[in-house]
């Protein structure tokens, strides 16, 4: 969500210079009693700037948890006044809360979304849930589909380098971390040369632990965590990436992989299935399925026509649909639908508006 937020910062707004994104901190760092300092702040500076006429929507980036909380509560404050607001939803595992809690917390759920001008989402699957589940009008939704930067750079496929699978996200169960370390310890430990990368924030003692009793621990190596700069290193030197998890929503790393035309072994949730054909763009298994996972790891080691398949498919449907331009394209035909946000095309070469 963060990242998203990153890029719509970069972009600058929309590019004819009428529109400016100003980015709103309501988190702080983490603690409960700071946030309500920051959420509060975020308010006045909302009504502020509403009573000067200079705010046009507000985009409210929610997931789950606390961010749901604080994000309500700016949008109870942002409906005593005018000023549209776009719920951009990036929860992974709202859903499974949603159905897990009582009457109560399912209205508190709810309540985001009923109050909101329209709702972004990720996709079918939480339009779908909206509707049927929260009772929200269908005209008020939007689907968005995620947009990341991504450079591509040709790979020399080159068979006598081990094979590299890489595991980029935080080191949690959710992500399928454990699954991964499983299946590798399936992959034949003779006649094929391989290695795995995992990189992300998280209990890396305990993986750690789990690769060593698994006699892992020669051929995988956690980096913990890394910035934007390694991740792209780590996608770009990667032979496929693996992300077996069993909650997301449209996972960046995953469209990032696609932009460095990078393989990718995936599980059908969240949007990925919905955007992501298996066999062409991507390999799917079922989560929880180690052998499943295994087997399609020891295919694709083994079918470089895959891998380059894989690449070029993934690349194209990449360019086609989830660069940062068509996010920030498709984030601007829902400001001019839902909040009259006016989008002038400019002859081309004109300097933007100052």
């Amino acid at each position: 969500m963060a990242r998203v937020k990153d890029f719509m910062m970069q972009s600058g707004g929309d590019r004819f210079g009428r529109v400016r994104f100003v980015a709103m901190d309501t988190r702080g760092n983490k603690n409960v009693l700071l946030s309500i300092f920051f959420v509060a702040r975020a308010v006045f500076r909302i009504w502020f700037s509403a009573l000067r006429k200079e705010v046009a929507f507000v985009h409210v980036n929610m997931a789950e948890r606390g961010s749901l909380l604080r994000k309500l509560l700016i949008i109870l404050a942002i409906r005593i006044t005018s000023v549209p607001i776009v719920l951009h939803l990036h929860a992974a595992e709202l859903i499974r809360l949603y159905r897990e809690s009582d009457f109560f917390s399912q209205w508190i759920i709810r309540l985001p979304f009923r109050l909101s001008t329209c709702c972004i989402v990720l996709g079918c699957l939480w339009r779908n849930w909206l509707i049927d589940e929260l009772g929200i009008e269908p005209e008020k939704i939007q689907i968005v589909y995620n947009g990341v930067p991504a450079e591509f750079r040709p790979k020399a496929m080159d068979l006598e380098k081990p094979f590299t699978f890489l595991f980029l996200g935080n080191l949690q169960e959710r992500k399928g971390l454990s699954d991964f370390l499983y299946a590798l310890a399936i992959l034949p430990k003779e006649g094929t040369a391989w290695r795995a990368v995992i990189a992300g924030g998280g209990n890396v003692s305990q993986y750690k632990k789990i690769a060593a009793s698994l006699k892992l621990s020669s051929r995988v190596e956690f980096m913990g965590w890394v910035n934007q700069a390694k991740v792209s290193t780590f996608l770009h030197e990667a032979s496929a990436l693996v992300l077996p998890s069993y909650e997301e929503g449209l996972p960046l790393v995953v469209l990032e992989a696609l932009g460095c035309g990078t393989p990718v072994i995936a599980t059908p949730v969240g949007s990925i299935p919905e955007v992501l054909e298996n066999d062409r763009h991507v390999l799917l298994v079922t989560p929880g399925d180690r052998t499943g996972l295994a087997n399609k790891m020891i295919e694709l080691i083994q079918r470089p026509n895959l891998q380059r398949s894989l690449a070029e498919e993934g690349r194209a449907l990449y360019e086609a649909r989830f660069s940062v331009q068509s996010f920030i394209d498709s984030l601007f035909e829902t400001y001019r639908r839902y909040c009259g946000i006016k989008i002038e095309r400019k002859p081309s070469g004109s300097p933007p508006a100052q």
